[in-house]
């Protein structure tokens, strides 16, 4: 790769203040989501860590001062100085009792552990008050000719609270921050539905669809985000505009596609009870949308971030039946350019990996594009509601990228497993995708797990230069390209 930038498609540089106060809301265990808020994870990182406050750093090596000196004074007699041993030798044991109190799996919920991890990791970010200072930060992990995609969050909408810093500001911040740092920053705004929506009426750029058709048309963003794990389908009606404006300039959509612990706070509605669109046959022939039963936001939330949702978008057919437009007003979506983000998640890909009994998980191979169509895939699968609930994710994505053109997915956040490289350079070697995936390290979210220098140096020495090219280069290139910029 001699002078080929490497394009990291997959980044996050947003702040603590851009975080909802409650964040913690409906993971935290006996309310504790009411104590342990965003406030006050700021106010310990900033007052009692040593690089949040200086004064404590004093008193912190005050109190070693203090500390070797008895150890010292002790030393002169055997039974003191073994009960000084003891002492902080027991001490020290307590703090690593409690602190893999929080990682037993028997104790609290997979979602509880993750986000005490993301507490942490959003604790030790809090120190910085823009996000030019973390996207500093992250150009230092790599070389100098870096391009980053910087991915914004909308989260005033997912019933968390308010975020010290609502969205917009984030936005201006972002939009500022790329004038200075035109070539190594590719931010990429938000669309929520609601926001959408709630500002359909207003004139300008108080229109929030308007807007950010200005903001992508004169360039000052790159392309689009999409969460909808924060409480939406992504087949919304109130983003087809946005997706036909996007379709027809090209522009790039990232969206998340993986189980996580950010998700909409709130209580759970009626109508998703059940899927909008898919349809199963309960019985000689009758057929009745997929049930959707389950009741914690952790769980019914990944029914709006399940892949299948974007078959939905993209098949002309459904799509239609779903918007109610006769033939002649049909909308086809089918050439949107989108990337599936976390290509499932790390779960998901070891799920695939360990199912050696249904066809829809084995559906990864180097056969030719004529011999795949010949078998059945997880989209023409006769009951979609078996495909929902047990096929891998991995299985759906990998589908949705041979059926549709412009469908992508990255790497990000799974790129930390090393047990899964294996399986992704083989994924790399099959020319029906291979053009299709992309570099994404998912920075700081994934700095939970290893350092983002540690995570992508890895990767790039275990494929080699070629594949790392592909992934970090070339299919990035193209998949940002736009009508209004080549890269």
């Amino acid at each position: 790769m001699i002078n080929k930038p490497i394009y990291n498609t997959h980044t996050h540089i947003f702040t603590i203040d851009h975080v909802p106060n409650k964040f913690g809301k409906r993971l935290m265990p006996l309310g504790l989501h009411h104590i342990i808020t965003m406030r006050l994870v700021k106010w310990y990182y900033k007052n009692f860590t040593s690089r949040g406050n200086y004064n404590y750093k004093v008193f912190r090596n005050r109190l070693t001062l203090i500390k070797y000196f008895i150890k010292n004074l002790f030393r002169k007699t055997i039974v003191l100085h073994l009960l000084f041993e003891i002492l902080f030798f027991i001490l020290g044991w307590l703090f690593k009792v409690v602190m893999h109190f929080f990682k037993l799996e028997f104790v609290f919920s997979k979602s509880t552990r993750e986000t005490f991890k993301r507490f942490l990791t959003l604790g030790r970010y809090s120190l910085y008050h823009d996000q030019s200072k973390i996207f500093d930060l992250l150009s230092k992990s790599y070389d100098y000719n870096t391009r980053f995609v910087v991915l914004s969050m909308d989260m005033d909408f997912m019933e968390g609270g308010k975020p010290a810093k609502p969205y917009l500001e984030q936005l201006e911040e972002l939009r500022c921050l790329k004038l200075r740092k035109q070539e190594n920053l590719l931010p990429f705004l938000f669309l929520d539905p609601r926001r959408i929506a709630a500002t359909r009426n207003e004139v300008k750029h108080k229109n929030y669809e308007n807007y950010a058709k200005h903001l992508l048309h004169s360039q000052q963003f790159d392309g689009i985000k999409l969460y909808p794990a924060l409480g939406y389908y992504p087949f919304d009606k109130d983003l087809i505009e946005m997706y036909l404006f996007a379709q027809e300039n090209e522009i790039p959509i990232i969206t998340h596609c993986i189980e996580g612990t950010v998700f909409y706070r709130g209580k759970k509605k009626q109508e998703w009870n059940q899927h909008p669109i898919l349809k199963y046959n309960k019985k000689d022939g009758i057929y009745e949308p997929i049930p959707l039963p389950q009741r914690e936001g952790f769980e019914y939330t990944t029914n709006f971030t399940h892949p299948l949702n974007y078959h939905c978008l993209l098949n002309k057919d459904l799509l239609n039946i779903y918007l109610g437009n006769s033939a002649s007003e049909a909308i086809d979506l089918s050439k949107l350019k989108i990337c599936l983000a976390h290509f499932g998640g790390e779960d998901e890909w070891k799920k695939y990996l360990n199912d050696g009994w249904n066809n829809y998980n084995k559906n990864i191979t180097h056969d030719s594009v004529a011999d795949y169509h010949k078998r059945k895939n997880t989209l023409n699968h006769g009951n979609p509601r078996t495909i929902w609930w047990n096929a891998s994710w991995l299985s759906v994505i990998y589908d949705l990228m041979i059926e549709y053109d412009n469908v992508y997915a990255d790497i990000s956040f799974i790129l930390h497993d090393e047990s899964l490289f294996p399986l992704l350079k083989f994924i790399l070697e099959d020319e029906k995708v291979k053009h299709k995936v992309l570099f994404g390290s998912d920075y700081y979210v994934v700095s939970q797990k290893d350092t983002e220098k540690d995570l992508h140096l890895n990767l790039r020495g275990y494929l080699g230069e070629s594949l790392f090219e592909l992934i970090a280069n070339t299919n990035p290139r193209k998949f940002l390209s736009t009508k209004f910029k080549q890269y």
